[in-house]
């Protein structure tokens, strides 16, 4: 005796291969929208990570005071006058090195002793975010590493904007567009514009870079 489909189980083995095919489309659609997504979620995490490092380095190339090993507040050509160092006679409280709100105590942020401008920009001011203005960055080669998007680019502008609000309000608001590199204030923008070629898409992240000095860490001595 001879083993043999029925007609009945034929007819179910098309239905069942019928269905599975339809649900091919799906499938694939969901793998393409699954590596889309990992193409968005590596850019973004590039683009935060390119940020992070512009922001580890000096407000300005005239930032840091070497003999004291500390970041300073500069003074600025056009920026907001309540942010100006306050000039008065010395006092015990005051010695013309200080701004509104800042503490006359030692290793507190405060300007330098004399007056100090940040550098004007002339494309190497090394040692600051001014030396990340208009540079490029593209993710290919050996430094790609596991990136699925081998040519993400990063164009990244470091620019000045008004630091002019009143700052008694409680929502302070400022005007984000660039303002000439010589008019320094004491807010400088970030703006990362990342490009992927794979996804044909393009997007901008902001912070932004205050001249606020820094607080040196006191230490215990043993």
């Amino acid at each position: 005796m001879k083993k043999a489909f029925s007609l009945i189980e034929v007819v179910f083995a098309i239905v069942i291969i019928a269905i599975s095919m339809m649900s091919v489309p799906t499938l694939l659609s969901q793998s393409s929208k699954s590596d889309e997504l990992s193409i968005i979620q590596e850019s973004i995490l590039a683009s935060v990570t390119k940020i992070g490092n512009i922001l580890s380095f000096a407000w300005d190339g005239n930032s840091y005071d070497a003999s004291n090993k500390i970041i300073r507040v500069l003074d600025v050509k056009g920026g907001d006058s309540e942010l100006d160092r306050v000039v008065t006679a010395p006092t015990a409280t005051n010695d013309n090195n200080l701004r509104v709100g800042h503490i006359y105590v030692n290793k507190r942020r405060r300007f330098f002793d004399f007056i100090t401008y940040g550098k004007v920009y002339s494309g190497n001011n090394i040692n600051s975010v001014d030396q990340f203005n208009g540079q490029t960055t593209t993710i290919s080669g050996t430094g790609a590493y596991d990136y699925k998007d081998r040519g993400l680019t990063l164009q990244s502008k470091v620019f000045y904007i008004s630091d002019k609000a009143d700052y008694a309000s409680k929502n302070v608001k400022f005007n984000i567009s660039p303002i000439p590199r010589l008019v320094s204030t004491n807010i400088k923008m970030i703006e990362l514009n990342t490009t992927s070629p794979m996804l044909n898409k393009s997007f901008i992240l902001r912070t932004i870079v205050c001249n606020i000095g820094q607080s040196k860490l006191l230490e215990r001595v043993y």
